[in-house]
């Protein structure tokens, strides 16, 4: 995972302890993906994983620093697929740039549907916000408060389409490219 500090769990340094970790996340996520309306909680991870509570406690205060812990994992992930697919745009054409994330972030998550929420809260809305700003910061001169609010429409559209249909359409893409250009000529 990339390291930031905005976050309720704690990443271990040591071989032993990762390990411990990413077992505490594998745990949590066959849970989250195999439970219809699941509350996840400690317990019940302690008691698939074998692991005793004040260990995973050691990482995780919460239930719901894990749940953060599994939206970092995967908005990590969408962010990299998104780097990825930005290095070969021009970084002066916005336009491009948001047809792209909208393109990686709809397939991203039609293909990732049992773990869609987890990049659609605001934990992954604010982290993939600032990771594509700080890129396309890095690589372009031009204004970016346009594209940051040009993401937030994105994501809106994106969300509420998963919602409502329970998969991002060929259309609802359309439809989110057409609304955050418009937004970008304004």
């Amino acid at each position: 995972m990339p390291n930031s500090k905005n976050h309720s769990f704690i990443e271990p340094q040591q071989e032993r302890s990762r390990k411990r970790f990413e077992e505490v996340l594998k745990t949590a996520e066959f849970i989250y993906k195999n439970q219809d309306d699941y509350d996840l909680t400690v317990q019940d991870i302690a008691k698939l994983s074998g692991m005793k509570r004040p260990s995973i406690y050691k990482f995780f205060p919460s239930n719901e620093s894990i749940l953060e812990a599994l939206s970092y994992k995967y908005s990590s992930s969408l962010f990299s697929l998104v780097k990825k697919n930005l290095n070969n745009l021009n970084y002066s054409d916005e336009k491009e740039i948001i047809k792209a994330v909208v393109d990686v972030y709809a397939i991203y998550v039609n293909n990732n549907y049992c773990i869609s929420d987890l990049v659609f809260n605001v934990f992954s809305k604010n982290f993939l916000i600032e990771e594509i700003l700080k890129l396309i910061e890095a690589k372009s001169t031009g204004e970016t408060k346009k594209i940051k609010f040009s993401l937030s429409i994105l994501m809106a559209c994106l969300g509420d389409s998963l919602s409502q249909e329970k998969v991002i359409t060929p259309s609802c893409v359309a439809e989110t490219k057409k609304a955050c250009l418009l937004y970008l000529a304004s």
